[in-house]
């Protein structure tokens, strides 16, 4: 089995993969949301996740672990990119 050269920083193609993969939990943790009571046990452990999984993806991007996309009103376009994004 060939060894691999180990990095300091994850690569763009996982962190991909690990925001598609956030992005389709968070669909389903926001649906499971809509049948639960607010402010339970259960309903607060989904808002807990989600605010861990966007903190983690803030530290993987070396960016603030508060970071949060502005806001873009539906009609002003796909708003302000992320800061460092190379594009």
């Amino acid at each position: 089995m060939p060894r691999h050269r180990r990095r300091d920083d994850i690569s763009e193609g996982h962190l991909w993969t690990i925001e598609q993969k956030m992005h389709s939990l968070d669909m389903a943790l926001d649906a499971a949301t809509l049948s639960l009571t607010p402010f339970r046990p259960h309903y607060d452990a989904i808002g807990v996740l989600k605010q861990q999984m966007r903190e983690a993806v803030n530290l993987l991007r070396d960016r603030p672990i508060d970071y949060q996309r502005p806001h873009a009103a539906p009609m002003s376009g796909p708003g302000l990119p992320p800061p460092g994004h190379r594009g």
